[in-house]
């Protein structure tokens, strides 16, 4: 009696089972919604070889004057800047352990070599925040993160080069109007460089570095480097302006239209 119920009922248990399992992977509210991406940075080793940031990354976003995130308008842009004599610049690697030479302008590329840190290069191209270079025969890209660019002097008269970053400091010759200067380093107002054979510092305030603004609907210059400091104006995008030496952490001293202010680095390209 037994076996002759199961073999009545059991067609129609087994196609209920089915059923319900069907009918929960099928449903809408049993599907993920999205894939989860991990972070790229968890994934991608830094630029640097000391695995060091240049600085730190919690600049303001808000600076442009979209308010549009940092990371929607990029400092550099994403085409590659055409490698003329015009754009050709020097710079200083300034990165712990050196800075990785890579086949292309990504951090996933191959790494050709290694540039020490404190080597002079020059730089022939940009794209999106990497400087194509040369060095010891090989040719490609550097993170610009970690460069500080040559300066041209604005002085007339000429600009004091110092045994140190101070005004009361020797004076060891004077750099003539004009001349483009290597950044060694930078700190406190002052510039570390040479100039025929003598290394010294200079003020930051005459040293200047052409920099172009890089957001869309233009880039906010305020009287201090914060957030919160007045707004004295808003450069439009595209617009070169000089900056006063290299950047210095996330804020760059800049003049344009007869005023002095700071700009957010996140929105300057160095190309």
């Amino acid at each position: 009696m037994k076996k002759t119920v199961w073999k009545l009922f059991a067609p129609a248990l087994c196609a209920a089972v089915l059923f319900a399992a069907c009918s929960k992977d099928d449903s809408p509210s049993s599907r993920p919604q999205s894939v989860s991406t991990p972070p790229a940075s968890s994934s991608v080793p830094p630029a640097s070889a000391s695995s060091q940031p240049a600085s730190s990354s919690s600049a303001a976003s808000s600076e442009a004057a979209s308010s549009a995130p940092a990371s929607s308008s990029a400092a550099s842009s994403s085409a590659a800047t055409t490698p003329t004599q015009s754009t050709r610049r020097g710079a200083t690697v300034r990165a712990e352990g050196g800075l990785r030479l890579r086949a292309s302008a990504s951090e996933k590329s191959e790494k050709l070599l290694t540039i020490p840190d404190g080597t002079h290069i020059e730089c022939t191209g940009w794209q999106s925040g990497w400087a194509k270079t040369t060095y010891e025969g090989k040719t490609g890209y550097v993170s610009a993160v970690y460069l500080l660019y040559d300066g041209k002097v604005r002085a007339d008269g000429g600009l004091r080069l110092r045994s140190g970053p101070g005004e009361s400091y020797e004076k060891l010759l004077t750099v003539p109007d004009g001349t483009v200067l290597p950044c060694i380093s930078q700190g406190d107002g002052w510039v570390k460089t040479t100039y025929n054979g003598k290394t010294g510092y200079v003020s930051q305030d005459y040293l200047l570095v052409p920099v172009t603004v890089r957001a869309s609907t233009g880039l906010n210059l305020r009287a201090s480097a914060s957030e919160t400091a007045e707004k004295l104006l808003t450069i439009p995008n595209g617009t070169v302006v000089q900056c006063y030496g290299n950047k210095e952490n996330e804020w760059a001293r800049v003049a344009y239209n007869g005023k002095a202010g700071y700009v957010s680095y996140l929105y300057i390209a160095y190309d």
